[in-house]
């Protein structure tokens, strides 16, 4: 059994050498830095955290027959405040026209934006090789689950709802947009620009250009890379466009990854969470499967089940039952899987 849970104190060691091993862009590359990720990560899960723009959420899939963190991912319950912007470049058009040659030309700019109080976003999904296509729906325990907790604990979140993409990097792993803007008004690598960015964005207000750039003098292969998602987030991309994010012609100033998002209520996931009281009974025959969530004493589980509704009961395997930890009574919230989402 597979059980996707708040992340912990004791899984910092793993989640450290999962993160390396997959070059996780929102968690932590060093101890020191994770640990305090996970401080803040069991603070809001505890609701302690009352200000969203601290609140972030860290869940950990683990193979509870080896005892082993296989995965990861986030939820930012807001990214963009007062103290810590959320930049980007905004991919806009100009026109330009010309009354003498009477003919005109469309250019695309790109002009940097931040906002100060910004959406809810959704990241850090890691997955270990070993367990991809496995056809036990890890991949989609790791991400549908993030919808189901936001759909639990919704007053915790922001009315919309964003998703930023990694684009098509180099082999060594460089930004060719960093490297034809970035680099060139702050004098900084990329690598080291985004370890400075993670404690201190000043120097982005302070160095980047206010003028828009015209994309035209970027050589062809810069220009084609924006809006561009790289090829191993093309299947999380399909999957939030399918739950009703659109690209929203804005890219991370530093690698130009493309920004995808939604109004939370558009958000098929969200309005299809269900809550139903746990009831004990002798199933013979399961046909449904999905997502089932409970979250007693702030200890957030979930796991990809089969289970039966019946009124306003749920059903479930006594597998899924006592990984859950739960007894007759207790609320769940489930998100079924799609008829075609079952392989």
């Amino acid at each position: 059994m597979f059980l996707l849970r708040a992340i912990q104190p004791d899984d910092s060691k793993q989640v450290l050498s999962l993160a390396k091993l997959l070059a996780a862009v929102n968690l932590a590359g060093q101890p020191e830095e994770l640990q305090k990720q996970i401080q803040k990560s069991m603070a809001a899960f505890s609701g302690e955290t009352r200000n969203k723009g601290e609140a972030d959420y860290i869940l950990c899939l683990e193979d509870l027959e080896s005892k082993r963190i296989i995965g990861t991912s986030m939820i930012m319950a807001q990214h963009g405040t007062k103290d810590v912007p959320h930049f980007y470049f905004q991919v806009l058009r100009l026109e330009k026209f010309s009354q003498t040659m009477h003919s005109g030309i469309v250019h695309q700019v790109l002009r940097l934006g931040y906002d100060m109080d910004g959406p809810t976003e959704v990241g850090g999904l890691v997955l270990h090789p070993a367990f991809r296509h496995t056809g036990k729906h890890l991949g989609k325990l790791l991400s549908w689950s993030r919808f189901l907790f936001i759909a639990m604990h919704r007053r915790r979140f922001k009315d919309r709802i964003i998703a930023e993409f990694l684009p098509p990097l180099t082999p060594d792993g460089k930004s060719l947009l960093w490297e034809a803007i970035g680099q060139k008004f702050t004098n900084l690598p990329y690598m080291e620009a985004d370890r400075i960015s993670r404690k201190n964005k000043e120097f982005i207000l302070s160095l980047f250009p206010r003028q828009d750039i015209y994309i035209c003098l970027l050589e062809a292969r810069v220009r084609e890379l924006i809006g561009q998602v790289g090829e191993e987030s093309l299947p999380a991309k399909k999957m939030l466009e399918s739950i009703g994010f659109k690209y929203l012609e804005m890219i991370d100033p530093f690698d130009g990854g493309p920004h995808y998002g939604a109004r939370m209520k558009d958000v098929t996931l969200v309005k299809k969470v269900k809550a139903l009281k746990f009831k004990k009974a002798n199933v013979r025959q399961w046909k449904e499967i999905g997502i089932v969530g409970h979250d007693k004493n702030d200890d957030f589980r979930a796991v990809a089940t089969e289970y039966k509704t019946e009124g306003k009961n749920i059903y479930l395997p006594t597998e899924a039952r006592e990984t859950l930890g739960i007894e007759q009574g207790d609320s769940l919230h489930f998100l079924p899987f799609e008829p075609d989402s079952h392989a």
